[in-house]
């Protein structure tokens, strides 16, 4: 449970640096702040992966 707690926190924060660096480059809604959320749950959603295999490694090595 709390690797999985780790792995959700991780992605958050990694969405967050993404979306620093990036920005907004989709394109879902018409409005900004809209589009800023939107975008920080893709990054968050992409972002799962990578960050399972460094929670996991990070544990287990």
């Amino acid at each position: 449970m709390a690797a999985l707690i780790l792995t959700l926190v991780l992605a958050f924060i990694m969405a967050g640096a993404l979306w620093l660096t990036l920005g907004s480059r989709f394109e879902f809604a018409a409005e900004g702040s809209e589009n800023d959320l939107a975008n920080l749950v893709v990054y968050s959603l992409g972002s799962i992966p990578v960050s399972f295999v460094i929670v996991f490694f990070g544990i287990g090595g």
